[in-house]
């Protein structure tokens, strides 16, 4: 498809892009002269802990646990299951 841009440099994006008016798009210019766009959502900053390497690697590592979810009622249940996973390691 082409298109052209008008007199502020803009361009229509055709609806089957997924893009609509409002969402934020990071704009990349490749080496080659191509241009990338790239649909972004937005992080409160209070959320962007979340989202470092540690945080990923730590909620993959719990993912792959192999020892079923338990439900622990009080404290001291808490502690028994802590306990009890920690001399299984």
């Amino acid at each position: 498809m082409l298109t052209q841009t008008d007199s502020r440099r803009r361009i229509t994006l055709p609806p089957t892009t997924g893009i609509k008016p409002g969402d934020t798009v990071e704009i990349e210019v490749l080496e080659d002269g191509r241009i990338l766009l790239i649909p972004m959502e937005t992080i409160p900053r209070h959320q962007l802990w979340a989202w470092t390497a540690d945080s990923k690697q730590a909620i993959v590592r719990s993912l792959e646990d192999p020892r079923p979810s338990e439900v622990v009622e009080t404290a001291e249940a808490a502690r028994d299951v802590a306990k009890r996973w920690a001399d299984e390691d």
